[in-house]
């Protein structure tokens, strides 16, 4: 497999990113990122519970960069070995992933790679979804937007805290709870100021990506992508090597 020694090299190291990207969020997740405090809004007869986040750790961020710049090589080092089956030497061979239909670029992109190969290309690219709207679930997409994201600025992080129960709050009084996400405040009618002294049981989700850019992706999401790139696409690529 020569051909696909040095994608899947990257992919490969792809990984290991991967798995230091897991590492680190169960590092975090078990340092008890989630700290309570209590007080009360006497003007407005509310009990408050703040809850308060750690910042998540710079150097995920940056991992999670070089995960997605290996995933992404990989595919234009792909590109460029199979051009190479043709060229001696190809120049300006990039793997295309496009939202909308442009057989300009993809002809400019793939000059040297066989026909068959092409057409395989073109079947992957995130327009060829039989709804439009569906481009931003493409993996493929996700993972250029968010390597595109990565090359300007490094990828942002979030948190998403899920409140599931609450331990001592009698389930007739749930209707009374307000919440404020973005805050982190939790308020009842001061009179449930009792039940409120055990902790909710609480759940934390590190979110990657950039709402306003269309994409948000948590550790599931990441590990999609590279199970789709290293899984599915580049063995349909290997009977052009044999």
């Amino acid at each position: 497999m020569p051909g696909l020694a040095d994608p899947y090299l990257k992919t490969a190291r792809a990984k290991e990113h991967l798995s230091e990207i897991q590492d680190r969020l169960h590092a975090f997740l078990d340092s008890k990122p989630i700290t309570i405090t209590h007080e009360d809004d006497l003007e407005n007869q509310r009990h408050l519970v703040r809850l308060n986040v750690k910042d998540i750790p710079e150097k995920i961020a940056l991992v999670v960069g070089d995960f997605l710049y290996c995933l992404r090589s990989s595919l234009d080092q792909l590109l460029w070995a199979l051009a190479h089956t043709t060229k001696p030497y190809p120049r300006n061979t990039q793997f295309p992933i496009l939202e909308e239909r442009d057989d300009k670029r993809i002809n400019e992109w793939t000059r040297g790679v066989p026909e068959a190969a092409v057409a395989i290309i073109k079947s992957l690219q995130p327009y060829t979804g039989q709804d439009p709207t569906a481009v931003g679930s493409h993996l493929l997409w996700r993972l250029n937007l968010m390597c595109n994201i990565d090359k300007h600025r490094r990828v942002p992080t979030d948190k998403n805290v899920t409140i599931t129960q609450f331990p001592d709050l009698p389930r007739q009084h749930l209707g009374l709870i307000d919440y404020d996400h973005d805050a982190g405040i939790i308020s009842v009618p001061i009179f449930l100021k009792s039940s409120m002294r055990s902790a909710p049981t609480a759940s934390l989700n590190v979110i990657f990506g950039d709402s306003h850019e269309g994409i948000e992706c948590d550790i599931k999401g990441l590990e999609a992508i590279y199970e789709f790139v290293a899984d599915a696409v580049l063995p349909k690529f290997l009977p052009f090597f044999g």
